[in-house]
């Protein structure tokens, strides 16, 4: 099977961008195969780009290099580098968008790459995308191994990362992730449902409290819930999800990423 690369950006496809790295890619490596994971990233938007990755990446086959550049901080001291799990590989800037990567991966290298003449020539200060990180992917997908492009490195930036907490009857998260269909993705996961509700519990026995609001119950699918009425899920991802069938659940309640949101139990 070819090398695989992926892309995440906040690039968009209306500019060059997109098309400039790949082309890159393909200079240096014609036989690799390239997927767009997005390129629909908020502009800027590290932790929405870590969210998009960390959702993605584990359904590729290992070995597969994760292109991810979301870089605010582009032509500053901030490092390009490569990551390294027990099944993939990550390139991108040092600015804490592989931070769920790092939370959730059991071996970890981190590699910052200083080995320029892998760079394309005279690489400018505002793109590093394409003179930078395309070339460093198109190189490792050929076979160059991590350590050449730099030192091991155990100083990279994490971001913090939120946790749901366990409280009397309940579980308190927070907001991680909105979708394009406005659908509110938290942080608690079914597990920790199941651990507090216990085996075969009813899962009509419960309560989302956000915004003010009290959703009850959890639903098996969006089409089971009344239009116009917020409703929760477990979602495909396995974590706690709040809809509004055929709307916008954002627009409806209002949320922005980060708000709190409590499940509870009801006695």
């Amino acid at each position: 099977m070819p090398p695989l690369i992926t892309l995440t950006t906040d690039f968009g496809a209306r500019d060059s961008f997109t098309g400039s790295m790949k082309g890159v890619i393909f200079k240096i490596n014609p036989q690799v195969q390239i997927v767009d994971i997005s390129n629909e990233i908020t502009p800027q938007d590290i932790w929405e780009a870590g969210y998009v990755l960390k959702s993605a990446y584990s359904h590729f086959p290992k070995g597969t290099i994760h292109l991810a550049v979301v870089d605010p901080g582009v032509g500053s001291g901030r490092r390009p580098i490569i990551v390294v799990t027990e099944g993939y590989y990550f390139v991108g800037p040092d600015n804490g968008l592989f931070s769920l990567v790092y939370q959730e991966a059991e071996r970890i290298r981190v590699h910052h790459i200083t080995a320029s003449h892998y760079f394309l020539p005279n690489p400018g200060p505002t793109f590093h995308g394409r003179d930078v990180f395309a070339p460093v992917a198109g190189w490792l997908a050929k076979g160059i191994a991590s350590g050449n492009f730099g030192d091991e490195i155990t100083d990279y930036v994490k971001l913090n990362v939120p946790a749901p907490s366990i409280v009397e009857k309940g579980i308190e998260g927070h907001v991680v992730h909105i979708d394009r269909f406005g659908n509110i993705i938290t942080d608690i996961t079914f597990k920790e449902i199941q651990q507090l509700l216990g085996e075969g519990s009813n899962l009509d026995a419960s309560s989302v409290i956000i915004a003010g609001k009290e959703i009850k119950g959890l639903k098996k699918y969006y089409a089971e819930s009344t239009l116009g009425t917020p409703g929760a899920i477990i979602n495909s991802s396995g974590v706690l999800e709040i809809f509004l069938y055929k709307q916008s659940a954002r627009t409806n309640l209002s949320i922005k990423r980060g708000e709190a949101v409590r499940f509870t139990i009801i006695r």
